[in-house]
């Protein structure tokens, strides 16, 4: 194991945090201008994360070995790993659009609809990313 694998592997963490931080902020959204502030900070960092994502991801393959995408345990952690991310992009990312883009001041429904999704998308996370690191400190 190269000495670049473990900072590969805490870069990587970092991005996905970075990425999930959105579940800490949403509660704390209440009226459509806190939305549009908010979205206009977290779209770079989002960006940047998929990018350190994508990269440190192929990282950690080049450093280890491309035959374990052969393995159904890293076949699986990847799928439930994209399964994540569209959650968070099509039902909090896009709600929050959809309240940005809004003629309303405070958009009360939109955003209890939008903490009700937080709750679920992060529930469904959190359970996800558990059955992730399990697979792969077990590799069944």
């Amino acid at each position: 194991m190269p000495a670049v694998f473990i900072p590969l592997i805490v870069v990587h963490v970092g991005a996905v945090l970075a990425k999930l931080s959105v579940f800490f902020v949403v509660p704390r959204l209440d009226s459509v201008e806190r939305v549009k502030a908010f979205i206009q900070r977290f779209r770079p960092v989002e960006r940047t994360a998929d990018w350190i994502l994508w990269i440190t991801g192929a990282g950690l393959l080049a450093c280890t070995s491309w035959r374990m995408l052969m393995q159904t345990w890293m076949l699986v952690s990847i799928g439930l790993y994209v399964i994540v991310f569209l959650a968070v992009r099509f039902a909090l990312t896009k709600e929050l659009e959809n309240i940005a883009n809004s003629k309303k001041l405070y958009a009360r429904d939109e955003l209890k609809k939008l903490r009700t999704n937080n709750w679920c998308v992060g529930i469904l996370s959190v359970v996800l990313l558990g059955i992730i690191a399990y697979l792969m400190m077990t590799k069944p």
